[in-house]
């Protein structure tokens, strides 16, 4: 496929204190500057098999709908000289209503929804217990649903419940100027449910990670600045190669991540609310690997409840709490490349992690500013060692050291990474 451009827009709009956002969205090829395909709600097509038509490029092919449907142009001729009546709806045969087509906001297609709509929810033992489901519909001018995109919930288990209800709403026909016409819209309700009777009640995979990360990670728990420095060793063809790593935090929004390998550096760094990036070096990529194995936990604004699933487990002779989400094998074991898992011990601190087919091992936990720092860290793959990094030093950060943290002309704007820093 080639490069292409693609333009949405996402108007929100709130119901029941949730937001929603009804997105919108076009792609045009960029070496043809034809549509490739469209979105919305109510709406959306894939556009193949353009050809001239009095110099406009005409797609005579054109795919939509979840269950898809292709629609094929077979003929397409100038209409020539139309005589006056030939739109003329009014005529014997004709239809004096035509259809139409509105977008509604949830707000105002609640206002014709007829009450009395049960949802009947199952128990579930995964996924969070609360949260939202919502669907887009597409009404015909009697008010009864004719299409409905598969629900989209905050636990997947609830999907074929939240179908069922809302395929039995009924509205009443959607009027303009006092015409009924079609409608489309997106609607939501809320979900509550229970688990399974003799089901243990864990909590969110969430408070989880929030709880490992201030047990486990200085940056998260600490409550004096301070400086880590670090040392490791990375498995290469031409034997092992030594890097450093140091760690600089005065704040949560003033820190400095910094790293050696080779000929290579790297700098993550934030002062206030900026973010700042500064590689170098062929080995830069994996410098910011090995930052990202050091706090390997999500960062709360990426994460989707929904995805993880959580049961007990014992790992290295630990008794743990395992929040992994992907394939699970028939004895509970995660599938390499496919599925990631966080295992932490009864006060919270990460024991192991398994993340894009890595096997991350801290050990040698001390104690400092009341979090475990593990001294040491062994990253596996395929259960051989590849990397190892460990902590020399820890001790208290100079806050003047601040004006370091500024890295003009190398700004970034954090955007949906799993990394908290």
């Amino acid at each position: 496929m080639g490069r292409q451009t693609n333009i949405n827009w996402e108007p929100t709009t709130d119901f029941d204190n949730e937001q929603a956002n009804g997105k919108g969205y076009i792609a045009l090829t960029d070496k043809t500057g034809l549509l490739s395909y469209t979105g919305g709600p109510g709406f959306g097509g894939n556009y193949h098999d353009f050809r001239d038509f009095h110099g406009r490029m005409i797609a005579y092919t054109v795919a939509s709908g979840y269950v898809e449907v292709t629609a094929k142009v077979s003929v397409l001729e100038a209409l020539g000289t139309a005589p006056d009546s030939f739109f003329d709806t009014n005529l014997p045969g004709g239809d004096a209503h035509p259809i139409n087509t509105i977008v509604l906001s949830e707000e105002d297609l609640r206002k014709n929804l007829v009450p009395g709509t049960t949802f009947n929810w199952p128990a579930l033992a995964n996924g969070p217990l609360e949260g939202v489901v919502w669907t887009e519909v597409v009404l015909d001018r009697t008010g009864r649903i004719r299409e409905i995109i598969p629900p989209i919930a905050d636990n997947p288990g609830v999907k074929d419940a939240a179908e069922a209800g809302f395929k039995s709403m009924q509205f009443q026909p959607i009027l303009r100027y006092g015409v009924p016409v079609q409608a489309s819209g997106r609607i939501s309700v809320r979900f509550k449910i229970a688990r399974p009777a003799g089901t243990e009640a864990f909590d969110s995979a969430r408070n989880y990670f929030n709880r490992g990360r201030k047990a486990s990670f200085l940056a998260a728990g600490a409550t004096a600045p301070y400086k880590l420095q670090a040392e490791f060793q990375v498995g290469a063809a031409g034997g092992v190669q030594t890097g450093r790593y140091e760690d600089t935090w005065i704040s949560a929004t003033e820190w400095k991540r910094e790293a050696w390998l080779t000929s290579s550096h790297l700098i993550k760094s934030q002062s206030g609310d900026k973010h700042y990036v500064l590689a170098e070096g062929p080995e830069s990529q994996m410098l910011r690997m090995i930052m990202q194995l050091l706090e390997p936990i999500p960062a709360e604004d990426t994460m989707t409840e929904s995805d993880w699933r959580i049961r007990r487990d014992t790992v290295v002779g630990v008794k743990t709490i395992r929040v992994f989400r992907g394939p699970e094998g028939p004895n509970g074991e995660l599938e390499p490349g496919k599925s990631q898992g966080f295992w932490f011990d009864e006060a919270g601190h990460l024991v192991q992690c398994y993340t894009a087919g890595l096997d991350i091992r801290p050990s040698s936990q001390e104690d400092y500013e009341n979090v475990q720092v593990a001294r040491q860290i062994d990253v596996l793959k395929d259960g051989k060692l590849g990397m190892r990094i460990t902590v020399k030093d820890i001790g208290p950060a100079d806050p003047a050291v601040t004006r370091d943290f500024k890295l003009k002309g190398h700004e970034w704007q954090r955007a949906f990474t799993a990394e908290v820093r």
